[in-house]
C-alpha cells in the first residue's frame, strides 16, 4: 500500500516538473520561451514593428509660403511722447505744409475769371487760406511708415512713397503738425507767402533754406508750384 502511494506521488512530481519547464519563468531572464499558456495567462503582446508615416502636402511642389514679419515704425520714446514735431520729421512736415498751401492757392485761382487771374487772389482769401493751412485736418491722409528701415511720412504729399506694412497715424501727429506749421508761417506775412507761391519759391524759402537744408538739395516735384502763365486777354 505504501509502495503504491509513493509511486503515485513520484508520478505527480514528474508531471509538474515538465509543465514548469514549458512555461516562461518570470524570475529567469534567460527564459525566452513563449507558450500558448503564457499568452493566455499573462496577456502577452508581441513587440510591434516600427511604422513609417508619410504625410502628403497638397499643392504644387514649387509652392512656397513666405512669412513676412511686420512691425511698427521704429521711434524713440521722445518721438512718441513729445508735444512738438521731432527734429527728423520737420522736413517732411514742411513738405506737407507747402503741399497744402500750394494746392489751396491753386484751387482758388482756378475759380477766378480770366481777367483776374493775372492779378491773383485778394488779400482776404489769401489770409483765409494761410490760416486754414495749419488746421489739424490738413494733416489727414498722412502717416508715419518705415521704408527701408527709415521712418518717414507717407501720404498725398509723397506720391513716390508706397505704404506696405504697419503705420502710425494717430496720437499727437496732427497736433504736432498744427504747432509746426504755425511756428513756420508766423515769420511771414500772408501776402509774402502768396508771392512766394506765385514765384515758385514757396518750398525753397519755407523749407529748403531751413529744415530741409541738410536733407534735400532741390524742391520736390510734387510741391514745385510755378507762377501762372500770362493770360491773353
Amino acid at each position: 500500500m505504501l509502495k503504491s502511494i509513493f509511486l503515485v506521488l513520484l508520478l505527480l512530481c514528474s508531471v509538474v516538473s515538465c509543465y514548469e519547464d514549458d512555461v516562461i519563468n518570470e524570475d529567469d531572464p534567460d527564459d525566452e520561451v513563449v507558450t500558448d499558456e503564457e499568452i493566455a495567462d499573462h496577456n502577452y503582446d508581441p513587440p510591434l514593428e516600427p511604422q513609417v508615416v508619410e504625410t502628403v502636402i497638397p499643392g504644387p511642389p514649387q509652392e512656397k509660403v513666405v512669412e513676412r514679419v511686420m512691425s511698427t515704425p521704429n521711434l524713440t520714446q521722445e518721438e512718441l511722447t513729445s508735444q512738438v514735431m521731432p527734429e527728423r520729421f520737420k522736413c517732411d512736415t514742411c513738405q506737407i505744409m507747402v503741399f497744402t498751401l500750394g494746392n489751396a492757392f491753386k484751387e482758388y485761382e482756378k475759380s477766378l475769371p480770366p481777367k483776374k487771374k493775372m492779378k491773383g487772389l485778394d488779400i482776404l482769401t489769401v489770409m483765409e487760406i494761410v490760416e486754414n493751412s495749419c488746421a489739424e485736418d490738413k494733416y489727414n491722409g498722412h502717416v508715419i511708415h518705415e521704408i527701408d528701415g527709415v521712418a518717414q511720412f507717407c501720404g498725398p504729399a509723397f506720391p513716390d512713397r508706397k505704404i506696405n506694412g504697419l503705420t502710425l497715424g494717430r496720437g499727437p501727429w496732427r497736433r504736432r503738425y498744427r504747432g509746426y506749421c504755425g511756428a513756420v508761417l508766423e515769420d511771414y506775412e500772408e501776402e509774402e507767402i502768396y508771392e512766394l507761391y506765385r514765384s515758385g519759391n514757396l518750398f525753397s524759402d519755407l523749407c529748403l533754406k531751413k529744415d530741409c537744408k541738410d536733407t534735400l538739395s532741390k524742391t520736390p516735384e510734387v510741391v514745385d508750384f510755378k507762377a501762372f502763365s500770362r493770360v491773353e486777354l
